[in-house]
């Protein structure tokens, strides 16, 4: 009689990508922020804007959908960015990774990158108080927010 168990069966599978980090955090250039797509906000959605990122490599893992466990790779990688949008109160913050391009050994943001994000406010973090003012800051000097 069979028990339904099978060797080496790790359950459900699907490929995901993984962030690994290649460099510290740094205030977002200017080029980027001026360069960069702007989203309109609904009614229900406030804006977020890009005052932070860093480099990393976005890796392909086989993971186990039920665990989470790794299970096999990288299988591949490509270069990314991960960037920390907050609204202009300072008050709330959410990271987007993307794709990013390598050029002369730099990373350079996808051509369609958006320095201005909207998004309900509940997809966002509350920021702590000790942080509020130097994300503040870092958007009135980066953008002119209204």
């Amino acid at each position: 009689m069979s028990s339904g168990y099978r060797r080496g069966n790790t359950g459900p599978k699907k490929l995901k990508w993984r962030w690994k980090d290649e460099t510290e955090n740094r205030s977002l250039p200017q080029s980027w922020a001026d360069n960069g797509r702007t989203e309109s906000s609904e009614e229900d959605e406030v804006q977020l804007y890009a005052i932070e990122c860093r480099a990393g490599l976005l890796l392909e893992w086989v993971v186990n959908t039920r665990t989470g466990k790794l299970l096999r790779g990288p299988l591949s990688e490509k270069p990314g960015i991960r960037v920390l949008y907050v609204t202009a109160d300072g008050e709330h913050a959410l990271v987007k990774e993307s794709e990013a391009r390598e050029t002369d050994g730099s990373w350079k943001p996808p051509k369609q990158f958006t320095s201005v994000i909207a998004k309900d406010i509940e997809e966002a973090d509350p920021v702590p108080d000790s942080s509020q003012d130097h994300y503040r800051r870092s958007v009135e000097e980066l953008y002119d927010p209204p």
